[in-house]
Order: C-alpha cells, then sequence, then structure tokens
C-alpha cells in the first residue's frame, strides 16, 4: 500500500523537478539569412565632396553561436553515491515512478529528461544519434557538477550510457542495463512503423492517446498492476507534439543494436544486464546476444 501511495504522487511535469541549461555543440557553419545586394553608390561631384559627411560604420554583425542551449528537466533526490537513471526513447523521468523512491533511500539520485523527450527542449538542429544524446547527458552531468556516478539504462537509453561511459570510463561507477536494445519483431505494428520510411510520417502523426494505451497494455504484464488511464496520460503527454515525435523517428531510425553489442564487447568496466522474465518484448535469446558480448 505504501509503495502503491508513493507511485501515485510521483507526476513528472513542467511544475516538478529542476531545469539546468546546457549548452550543446552544433556541427558545421550556422545558417544565417542572405545579405542583401545594394547599389554602389554614385560617383560624387567635386562640388559635392565638401558637403558630404562621413557616415556612421555600419554595427557589426555578431556571429551566431556555435552551440544550442537546451534547457534539460530532471529529478534529484536523496543522499549517498550519484545514480543516474535513463530512460528509453519517448519516455521521460515517469519511466523510474515504481523505482525511485524506494532507490533514494540508498543512493542519490537523478533521473534525467533526455532531449526531445520529457520536459527537456526540442532541439532543431539534432539528429538524435547515440553519440549526440551521450554527449548531452555527459553535458547534462557537468551541468550539476556530477564527476562520477552509477548509471542504470533502459532499452534504447543503455547505448546513451555505454557510449558515455566508453568515452569517459573514470565517470562511470557500476552500470546496469534494463532491457537493453532497439526494435524487435515482438513489438507492436505502431511502434515498428515508426521506422519505415514510407509510413512513419504516416504512424507518428497517428500515435494517439488510443494508440499509447493499446501500446502499453500489449507491454504490461500484470494490467491489474501498473496501467490505468492516469499511467496512459503521463505517457502521452509528453510525446503529443509534433516536436516529440520527431525526436521518436530520428531516435528510431539512427540507432543500430549492432552499436551496443560493440560497446559491450570492448567495455573493460562490470556491466550488469537485466530482463523481466515476463518481458513481451525481448526474448531471453535476444538478451543473451548483449550477455554473450
Amino acid at each position: 500500500m505504501a509503495l502503491s501511495l508513493e507511485v501515485k504522487k510521483f507526476i513528472n511535469s513542467e511544475h516538478v523537478g529542476k531545469f539546468v541549461e546546457i549548452h550543446l555543440p552544433l556541427e558545421g557553419e550556422p545558417v544565417r539569412p542572405p545579405k542583401k545586394n545594394k547599389k554602389a553608390p554614385a560617383e560624387p561631384q567635386p562640388e559635392d565632396v565638401e558637403k558630404t559627411q562621413p557616415e556612421p560604420l555600419p554595427p557589426q554583425e555578431e556571429e551566431d553561436p556555435a552551440f544550442e542551449t537546451l534547457r534539460i528537466h530532471y529529478m534529484d533526490e536523496g543522499d549517498g553515491e550519484p545514480l543516474v537513471l535513463v530512460h528509453t526513447i519517448g519516455q521521460s523521468i515517469y519511466t523510474w515512478r515504481c523505482l525511485y523512491a524506494s532507490l533514494t533511500q540508498h543512493y542519490r539520485v537523478i533521473a534525467v529528461d533526455m532531449p526531445g523527450f520529457g520536459y527537456s527542449s526540442r532541439p532543431d538542429v539534432y539528429s538524435y544519434t547515440i553519440e549526440e544524446q551521450s554527449k548531452a547527458l555527459e553535458l547534462f552531468l557537468d551541468a550539476i557538477g556530477i564527476e562520477s556516478a552509477h548509471f542504470m539504462g533502459f532499452s534504447m537509453g543503455c547505448a546513451y550510457v555505454m557510449d558515455l561511459c566508453l568515452r569517459q570510463p573514470e565517470r562511470a561507477g557500476r552500470v546496469i542495463l534494463l532491457a537493453p536494445g532497439g526494435l524487435t519483431p515482438e513489438m507492436p505494428t505502431p511502434v515498428k512503423l515508426l521506422d519505415s520510411g514510407l509510413f512513419g510520417g504516416i504512424a507518428a502523426a497517428l500515435f494517439g492517446i488510443r494508440t499509447v494505451e493499446n501500446v502499453l497494455s500489449d507491454c504490461f504484464f500484470d494490467l491489474t498492476v501498473g496501467l490505468n488511464e492516469d499511467v496512459v496520460t503521463e505517457y502521452y503527454k509528453t510525446i503529443s507534439d509534433s516536436a516529440s515525435r520527431r525526436a521518436l523517428r530520428l531516435s528510431i531510425h539512427n540507432f543500430e543494436d549492432e552499436t551496443l553489442v560493440s560497446q559491450l564487447r570492448i567495455t573493460e568496466m562490470p556491466v550488469l544486464i537485466l530482463l523481466g522474465s515476463e518481458d513481451r518484448w525481448r526474448t531471453s535469446a535476444q538478451t543473451e546476444l548483449y550477455h554473450a558480448a
């Protein structure tokens, strides 16, 4: 009963938690509007020279910054060693609602809304690659003063965690990967269609609240425990805008399972891989691929 009450109180909104700004480097030259062509002035006549006053110099154009400023939404509670929670695509810190309170009894728990999702910014110049999300995670930790931490990633979020830990192994304590990987044949059609070049845009536009409800119903093992209208609404409201759906499609398009497998092959840090025994979207054989790596 106590856990149920704690879960019910867990609401992810722009009014709960904290925000911090990060400055994400942009690749390539910033796009500027073209300058208008001006006619060359006529040659001054001798009698006009004395009357002509020097015109003030035009103001110097300020160069556009080579970065985009993002507002990152997060929750930060508890004492002890930092534990950073990284959700998968199309989700938010609400993913951790059943674990958050209990984890704060042992750790300083930092749950972050990744760029494009939750209540964090949806950047314009962004492809939502593993490398970009990993860099954003790095800059977020810098911004809140976290030098090292334990990490827990979920699904595609596992690749963001592993990329950061491989680039900066001094930052990584213990790493936990929950149901790692991308799309699987077992996932429902509305999810798989998001990766379609032909139908992906239509699938994203039709990804309404009833679709979210059906997708959640498909992945929940026991509907009596965790699925109700409030839960459906919390999942839907952070992917109801066109920018988050763009983020969803690009994240899927730019994700490769082989990248995560390669990361696991070369890492020397301890990594714990977990899969639910009743997981409907990932088979034990699929997860064994990551264990073997």
